[in-house]
């Protein structure tokens, strides 16, 4: 794969930024173990809030070591999440009838476990040998699933375009991913997880994604501020489970067993109690259909 350039210029609103006015740029570490040495900058657009990777990377190179493209079976905790969020896609009206593709579905967890619930389920994503026949592309479905994918494409407008064509006339699309308002660049070592360097590579606001589908014909049906991974059970929230991957590397460790050892933590404790009550709401799910007639 040929190496990106560095985006210096957003382009998705009207009056766009460029990286050399922009005055909120900051420099992390990449929140994956293998690459947690390399730092990467990113900043945000004073217009549309967007949050962008500044370095041109070679994707292929760090996809090859990314750990949500692992095929692993998922434990429990997983498992449990993973019912979760389909409980949320049944009541936006998603059944056993429908033909779904979960577009940039990575090792094929989620997707894997809509199958085993009886679900017409397919699967694309380039990176992942297994999932990358562009057949799949050529076909239109009743569900189309973007699920933590259009933050790391390197054309938002694209990925829009994409699965609006994927999706049958009467069908809906699910988006979720990271809601940039919600992160500050000031404090940066606080958003390691949600950044996601070098994967992530335009982090949107809710309202931008929102606005930019409005034009395109669509609306929300359903939305949620918040990840599917979250829950007020005891360390099942987004801050506890940061902290925890900030400590052990990352997504890496969701292919290994769990380290006790974070139990040692007194952070760990307040995260895993009180996380859900301080819980910044800085992913989105969004259920979009198309506007009907007036």
């Amino acid at each position: 794969m040929k190496p990106l350039e560095n985006y210096t210029q957003c382009d998705l609103c009207t009056a766009p930024e460029s990286f050399s006015a922009a005055t909120l740029q900051a420099v992390v570490a990449s929140s994956e173990r293998v690459f947690e040495q390399e730092t990467f900058t990113v900043w945000q657009c004073g217009n549309c809030q967007c949050i962008h990777a500044l370095e041109g990377v070679d994707l292929g190179h760090y996809y090859s070591q990314y750990g949500l493209h692992e095929s692993n079976e998922p434990d429990r905790v997983t498992r449990f999440f993973f019912g979760k969020k389909l409980a949320w896609l049944k009541k936006s009206g998603i059944t056993q009838q429908h033909s779904i593709l979960d577009y940039g579905c990575g090792g094929g967890h989620f997707l894997r476990f809509l199958q085993q619930q009886g679900y017409q389920a397919y699967g694309y994503d380039p990176f992942t040998e297994e999932f990358a026949d562009t057949g799949m592309l050529s076909k239109r479905y009743d569900v189309v699933m973007s699920s933590d994918v259009i933050e790391h494409d390197t054309s938002v407008m694209g990925h829009l375009d994409t699965l609006i064509g994927l999706c049958a006339e009467n069908g809906f699309i699910y988006i979720e991913t990271p809601d940039a308002l919600a992160i500050d660049l000031a404090q940066i070592s606080a958003h390691r997880q949600i950044l996601q360097q070098p994967f992530h590579r335009h982090l949107l606001t809710h309202t931008w994604l929102i606005d930019t589908l409005a034009q395109k014909g669509w609306q929300v049906a359903q939305i949620a501020r918040q990840p599917f991974f979250h829950s007020w059970i005891p360390f099942l929230n987004v801050p506890a489970m940061d902290h925890y991957w900030d400590t052990y590397g990352g997504l890496a460790t969701l292919n290994e067993g769990y380290r006790w050892s974070a139990l040692l933590s007194p952070k760990y404790w307040y995260l895993g109690l009180f996380g859900a009550f301080i819980y910044g709401k800085d992913e989105v799910q969004l259920i979009l259909r198309p506007k009907q007639p007036a």
